[in-house]
C-alpha cells in the first residue's frame, strides 16, 4: 500500500528542496513528500494521486508564484477537488487579503511566514496530520453510526408494520371464536349435536391459529433479547421427521399433493436441539405444502455419512424471485408468493437464529 502524500508547492527551487528535506527527515518514514514548482504542476499531481487512490492529508503552498496560479487560488482549486485535505499557506509578508481568501474558500488550516522556523513547521505539520486523520476517523464513525441508525429505523418500521398485521390477524380468529361461542350460547337448545361439534371444531381451529401466532411472536422476542438458550444432545431425528410427514400428509391430500418420504435407514443420530430441529422441519414441510400448487409432489429425503445427517425438503412450486431471495431471512418480512389454498401465514416461520 502506497504511503500518504504531503505535497509542497513553491516556485523557488532552493526553498522547495529545503522544505522537502526537512519534511522528509521528520515524516519520511510514514509519508511520501512530493514537490511542484507551479500551481499547474501541483494540480496535475493532485489529479494523479486521486486517480491512483493515494491519500493526500496535507498541501503546503507558497503564496507568491509569479507568472502562474497564486497560492490562495491554488489551495481554493485543490479544495474543490479534495475538501478534506488540509492546507498550509506560506507567505513572505502578511497578506491579509490572500489569507482571508484561503480561509474562506479553501478551509485553510494555517498560514506561516517565510522564512519558517523548522520546529514550528514540524509541530504545525504534525498537528495538521493528526487533525486530518482524526477528522477522517470521526467521519467514518458518523457514517457507520448513520448506517446503523438507518438499518435500525428500517427494522423498527418493518416490526411495527408486522405487528400491525399480527394484530389484524389476531382479530380475525378472535372474532370467529367470539361469534361461534355466542352462537352456541344463544342457540344451544335448538342446535343438533353435529352442528355443535362443527362449531366447536371451528373454535378450536381459530384458537390454534391464534396460539401459533402468539407463540411465534414470543419466540422472536426471546431471540431478539438474547434469552434463547439451546441445549444440544445426541438424538435420533427420524421419529420427529416421520411424525411431521404423517401430520402434513392429510393437509397435502386436501390439495391433491403427494408427500413422499425417502428414508433408507432406520436411525439418524445427530447432535442437535430436539425442539428447534422439530420446528425447522415443521416450518419447511408446512411451507412446502402451503405454497405448492395443487396436484404436485413434495419430496422429503434424509441421508447420513460418518459426520453429517442431511435432510432435504423439495417441492415443485414456482420458487422465489431474486428479489425475494434477498429478503428471505429478513425479520418481519412477507415475501411475494401466497399460499395456494388460502392458508394462514404469519411470515415468522423461517428466520435466522
Amino acid at each position: 500500500m502506497k504511503k500518504p502524500v504531503i505535497l509542497c508547492v513553491d516556485d523557488e527551487q532552493m526553498l522547495l528542496v529545503s522544505l522537502k528535506q526537512q519534511l522528509k527527515h521528520q515524516f519520511g518514514n510514514d509519508y511520501q513528500i512530493e514537490t511542484a514548482e507551479s500551481g499547474e504542476e501541483a494540480l496535475d499531481i493532485v489529479e494523479e494521486l486521486f486517480e491512483d487512490n493515494i491519500e493526500l492529508p496535507l498541501v503546503i503552498s507558497d503564496q507568491l508564484m509569479p507568472g502562474g496560479i497564486k497560492g490562495d487560488e491554488l489551495l481554493t482549486q485543490i479544495h474543490a477537488i479534495a475538501p478534506k485535505t488540509l492546507k498550509i499557506l506560506l507567505t513572505g509578508q502578511a497578506n491579509a487579503e490572500a489569507v482571508g481568501k484561503a480561509v474562506n474558500s479553501a478551509n485553510l488550516y494555517r498560514y506561516m511566514s517565510k522564512p519558517w522556523e523548522p520546529t514550528d513547521l514540524n509541530l504545525t505539520v504534525t498537528e495538521a496530520i493528526r487533525r486530518y486523520f482524526q477528522d477522517k476517523e470521526l467521519a467514518q464513525f458518523y457514517a457507520a453510526l448513520e448506517k446503523k441508525v438507518a438499518e435500525r429505523t428500517h427494522e423498527l418500521q418493518e416490526k411495527n408494520q408486522f405487528l400491525g398485521i399480527a394484530v389484524h390477524d389476531l382479530k380475525n380468529p378472535l372474532s370467529a371464536i367470539q361469534g361461534f361461542a355466542e352462537m352456541v350460547q344463544s342457540d344451544f337448545d335448538e342446535m343438533p349435536k353435529e352442528e355443535i361439534i362443527e362449531v366447536t371444531e371451528r373454535i378450536l381451529a381459530s384458537s390454534r391459529q391464534m396460539f401459533e401466532l402468539i407463540s411465534n411472536l414470543l419466540e422472536v422476542n426471546a431471540i431478539e433479547s438474547g434469552k434463547i438458550n439451546l441445549s444440544l444432545k445426541t438424538i435420533d431425528i427420524l421419529p420427529t421427521l416421520q411424525w411431521l410427514v404423517n401430520h402434513y400428509s392429510e393437509r397435502a391430500k386436501a390439495k391433491d399433493i403427494t408427500l413422499q418420504f425417502l428414508c433408507p435407514e432406520k436411525q439418524y443420530m445427530a447432535y442437535a436441539n430436539e425442539n428447534t430441529t422439530r420446528q425447522i422441519f415443521d416450518n419447511l414441510i408446512s411451507n412446502a405444502v402451503k405454497y405448492s400448487p395443487y396436484g404436485k409432489c413434495i419430496y422429503v429425503r434424509i441421508s447420513q455419512d460418518d459426520k453429517h445427517v442431511r435432510c432435504e425438503i423439495q417441492d415443485e412450486g414456482l420458487g422465489l424471485s431474486d428479489e425475494d431471495k434477498q429478503k428471505l431471512f429478513g425479520q418481519f418480512t412477507r415475501l411475494t408468493p401466497k399460499p395456494t389454498g388460502g392458508e394462514h401465514s404469519t411470515g415468522l416461520g423461517i428466520r435466522p437464529v
